[in-house]
């Protein structure tokens, strides 16, 4: 039915909650594991020293997107990657279901004049190479927030840093706001839930 490359299936997780690990054997992990294989040999074209960013969205909210996000952030992690995972879903974050994660982030250093990224990226406890950028507070301008020229400057930054980048976007039947950031993928997961 179509030529968009079909690159997993994710059975339902009985823990979502449950971050994936090293030792973690579920259907659900190694089907994350499958995922995030076919991600490397598709994005195989990004040159060396920039970090490989993909975007995760669906087209409505609820389908699984930051699920997908954060556990494939943390599979990348644990294969040794320095990974950044970002919340672009600003109207909506739901990091806060999977990780502990501070109020501030994203928003907040878009809309102050002077602050450092560094001051918003925490590091997930028990994982080497796994870092978090939170949306940070609902803002009142959404759409204009992420067109700002500062959205470019912080991707040209982080892809000298990491070697993935992993960003939750929000859902694009509903909102533009993805659609204002995608310049900066390398490639898109599009989630979508069965039935």
């Amino acid at each position: 039915k179509t030529q968009i490359p079909f690159i997993g299936d994710i059975p339902t997780s009985d823990d979502v909650g449950e971050l994936i690990k090293s030792e973690s054997r579920t259907s659900s992990a190694e089907a994350i594991r499958i995922v995030r294989t076919n991600l490397e040999f598709m994005l195989n074209k990004v040159p060396e020293g920039v970090a490989k960013t993909l975007f995760v969205t669906s087209t409505f909210s609820s389908e699984g997107k930051t699920f997908i996000s954060v556990n494939l952030a943390a599979t990348f992690a644990l294969s040794g990657r320095r990974v950044l995972l970002i919340g672009m879903d600003i109207r909506n974050p739901k990091f806060a279901e999977y990780i502990d994660v501070p109020s501030l982030g994203l928003t907040n250093y878009l809309s102050s004049g002077e602050s450092n990224i560094e001051d918003y990226i925490i590091k997930h406890a028990g994982y080497d190479n796994f870092f978090i950028l939170p949306s940070g507070i609902v803002p009142p301008n959404p759409a204009e927030l992420l067109m700002s020229r500062k959205v470019d400057q912080l991707f040209e930054k982080l892809k000298k840093e990491y070697d993935y980048i992993i960003v939750d976007t929000a859902p694009v039947s509903l909102v533009t706001d993805t659609l204002l950031v995608a310049k900066n993928a390398d490639t898109f997961v599009y989630v979508m839930r069965a039935n």
